[in-house]
């Protein structure tokens, strides 16, 4: 697995995000979303208001989609592996927190 490009060395605790984005788990620790940047996006999904993430979420996913399209050596598997991103990302704004 590739080496993450951001990653913490405290983990934020579990959420019900992990749960319903169905993170897979490792020795039954979250193996994503805990010490990455996509930790970071779970914190913001918590600390901002509804409105506010959306806004985040959508310039997050033109900058995620300029990188792709500038970088065609860069798969969105591996750029999201190296940010700690499930595949179905996109989906923490359907949940409540």
């Amino acid at each position: 697995m590739p080496k993450p490009l951001y990653k913490r060395n405290e983990a934020i605790p579990d959420t019900v995000l992990h749960r319903k984005l169905q993170i897979p788990q490792k020795n039954g620790q979250y193996a994503i979303g805990k010490k990455d940047l996509f930790a970071v996006v779970i914190a913001l999904r918590y600390l901002i208001d509804n409105q506010e993430f959306k806004q985040f979420k959508a310039e997050l996913k033109r900058l995620i989609h300029s990188v792709l399209k500038n970088c065609p050596h860069i798969s969105q598997e591996l750029l999201f592996s190296k940010m700690g991103f499930s595949e179905n990302w996109e989906k923490i704004v359907c949940y409540k927190k």
